[in-house]
């Protein structure tokens, strides 16, 4: 039912703040997939393999083994997102800004690390109208519009395993709410009244997911990481309240009045979150500078959620990045003990669409990455800043196409709480 529904579609007349992308209409909206730490961002997203002292990379528990036993890290972000939404014919902007993640990390023994954190799951915002003639009823518009999304708070453990390698785990509690609604009118008659349907979500459940880490010393202070990650199939548990309406709108000044209710059911619902994995590797010299590469997939084809009929297919992820510090030792040189950091990304989408062209077109997201890290006097914390530009989806067969750009910025706090300190 939902394949090529965003055929012959048009957005809606005003650019709404709160848009994220009409494709987070499908599944269960836009998935956060990708690394969530700032300072991976700029460095495309690569996160199965990349690791380090001062860096909570939950995106593989196994790495928060390697944190600095004596330090405790804290670590948080927020966005602003600026996109320009384009059929073959018209376009429009949006924009938002969010919160974006908190964690935290510290070691509980030199072998035994652990992490606390919130970071959003996945987020919904789009307005789509479609218009069409149907014979003996005429012109008849829908609109799809909805909001909101899933958070997860996240308690992860990792744990050393001898000299080269690392295991760790993360335990998922999922929770949030999102709307959906379709409304169906017909400007043009007198003898049919619009229906609106709502589905209103609320989601409470846990997931988990696991990581193992290898690294080990191949040249003159070089370390090669490489990184496995696997997220286990879960089925996420909630309750739904459905409201059907009946309506009249005055076209002219968009006031609508309330007929009836149709049906108001509340009832248990679930959706079946497929598994994952991901490899990584990573080359990194001391402080200096470090390369990684990730491929990442999951198999959104087995997705399914209760009530609903949508046809998704398994997705796959490729990134890569750098970075490098000039010289993280210099006293007088500031802009030498920053570290500068680029890369890029391509994403084969889960979702699939019949295009009016009569061709199906997978939604893809290709994008560049660029950051910062800016070192705070007298301190190991850091201002961190990634910029991502990137495009997704296809104006082809007349479905969407984004463009954006998505600026993040967070603060990276580095503290030896755990020191005893000797007085003479």
């Amino acid at each position: 039912m939902l394949v090529g529904l965003l055929v012959g579609c048009c957005l809606g007349a005003q650019a709404q703040a709160d848009v994220d992308s009409p494709y987070s209409l499908f599944g269960l909206g836009q998935v956060n997939n990708r690394s969530m730490n700032v300072r991976l961002k700029g460095m495309g997203g690569v996160a199965n393999a990349m690791f380090g002292g001062g860096i909570i990379n939950a995106h593989n528990p196994a790495t928060y083994a390697k944190i600095d036993s004596l330090a405790f890290l804290f670590d948080a972000s927020f966005y602003f997102k600026t996109s320009t939404f384009s059929t073959s014919t018209i376009s429009e902007k949006a924009s938002n800004a969010s919160f974006d993640y908190v964690s935290m990390a510290f070691g509980v023994t030199s072998w035994w690390k652990m992490a606390f954190g919130v970071q959003p799951f996945s987020t919904a915002g789009y307005n789509i109208q479609v218009e069409s003639n149907k014979p003996d009823i005429g012109h008849t518009i829908t609109r799809f519009k909805g909001s909101g999304g899933l958070n997860q708070a996240f308690w992860g453990n990792a744990f050393k395993i001898g000299k080269h390698f690392a295991l760790g785990a993360n335990a998922y509690y999922v929770f949030g709410n999102s709307q959906a609604e379709t409304s169906l009118y017909f400007p043009d008659s007198t003898y049919f009244v619009g229906t609106r349907h709502s589905a209103d979500v609320m989601v409470r459940s846990f997931m988990f997911d696991y990581g193992v880490l290898f690294n080990a010393n191949v040249g003159d202070n070089l370390q090669l990481g490489i990184g496995l990650t696997y997220t286990q199939k879960i089925n996420l548990r909630g309750k739904q309240t459905i409201l059907i309406r009946s309506f009249e709108e005055d076209m002219d000044t968009e006031i609508e009045y309330l007929i009836d209710t149709v049906a108001y059911v509340v009832n248990k619902t679930r959706a079946t979150v497929p598994h994952g994995l991901g490899i990584g590797v990573s080359l990194q010299k001391g402080n200096d500078w470090a390369v990684g590469a990730d491929f990442n997939w999951m198999q959104w084809s087995k997705f399914a959620r209760q009530g609903w009929t949508e046809e998704l297919q398994d997705s796959w992820s490729a990134s890569v990045g750098a970075e490098f510090t000039p010289k993280h030792t210099s006293i007088s040189g500031y802009f030498s003990r920053v570290t500068y950091r680029f890369g890029g990304f391509y994403e084969h989408g889960f979702i699939n669409l019949l295009g009016n062209d009569g061709m199906n077109h997978s939604i893809n997201k290709v994008g560049i990455t660029a950051g910062l890290s800016l070192p705070l006097p007298k301190t190991l914390s850091k201002v961190n800043m990634a910029l991502e530009v990137g495009q997704y989806g296809t104006r082809e067969g007349g479905l969407i196409q984004e463009r954006y750009a998505k600026v993040s910025v967070g603060v990276s706090v580095f503290e030896h709480w755990f020191m005893k300190r000797k007085y003479k």
